[in-house]
């Protein structure tokens, strides 16, 4: 007999699966989520426009559709390769095989406007969300802190430090993000990132930077690290709840365990 599927079970999420139908379409991809003329108004704000054939719009969807594939699919030959196929179907004149003009165009992007656009996108897909996403009517957002290395060079030692554990020359940078990610999309809302070690370079410290993209009616929802009184108070101010696992600290003054003499 044939097993029923149950319903309630978990079932493994697989992120290759899940974009290779998205990777079939025709064409650049993200050229229908990110339109040129946005593109070009967010690059406008950080650096010139491009010469020549290609613009930052072509190279941008080139790039991310690039970042998506592996193996000699993740090639500049063939993220150029993809360019002229583009640039054809729709009768423009299209630039030649040679990878120079493509690979010096990619690493000339602007971090900022990169990090403005993914915001846009995000912002985008959570006012168009529908209704029957949200929890109960309300917009919920999911704050987390993690940590990553990068490639041990001088200009990022200079900025993100390696542990204090490792020797130096042995150890490699180390930077800590904060980001806010929607629940009804699950985009990247917004995101900080700062070195893993310093002033305000904490979690809690990194937040802060990130206040102006909670909105009235919002529920924050936050491990027992964010569980502290400044988050409450602030969020209180902004017209935002939040949701957060109690810490330690909370449980003992329940209990009224304050730790102190009275």
């Amino acid at each position: 007999m044939r097993s029923i599927p149950n319903p309630n079970r978990r079932q493994k999420f697989d992120f290759g699966e899940t974009i290779h139908a998205f990777l079939l379409q025709d064409g650049l991809l993200f050229s229908n989520v990110l339109s040129a003329e946005t593109v070009a108004e967010t690059f406008a704000r950080f650096t010139q426009p491009l010469t020549g054939i290609s613009t930052h719009a072509i190279v941008l969807w080139a790039f991310l559709s690039q970042v998506l594939r592996d193996g000699k699919e993740a090639s500049c030959q063939s993220a150029v390769a993809r360019i002229i196929s583009h640039l054809s179907a729709r009768s423009c004149p299209a630039p030649t095989s040679d990878t120079g003009d493509y690979c010096r165009a990619r690493a000339k992007m602007p971090e900022a406007a990169l990090k403005e656009l993914v915001c846009h996108v995000a912002e985008e897909a959570e006012n168009q969300v529908d209704p029957k996403w949200l929890w109960k009517g309300r917009h919920a957002k999911l704050i987390d802190g993690f940590t990553f290395m990068m490639p041990d060079t001088v200009k990022n030692q200079k900025v993100y430090p390696q542990h204090t554990a490792q020797k130096a020359g042995i150890g490699f940078p180390i930077a800590r993000v904060v980001s806010v990610v929607s629940l009804a999309t699950g985009c990247l809302l917004a995101a900080a990132i700062g070195p893993f070690a310093g002033k305000e370079t904490g979690e809690t410290g990194l937040l802060r930077r990130l206040l102006s993209f909670f909105r009235i009616g919002d529920v924050v929802v936050a491990d027992r690290y964010f569980g502290c009184y400044w988050l409450a108070a602030t969020s209180m101010k902004l017209g935002v709840d939040v949701c957060f696992r109690q810490n330690k600290l909370h449980q003992r003054l329940q209990k009224g365990d304050n730790g102190f003499e009275t």
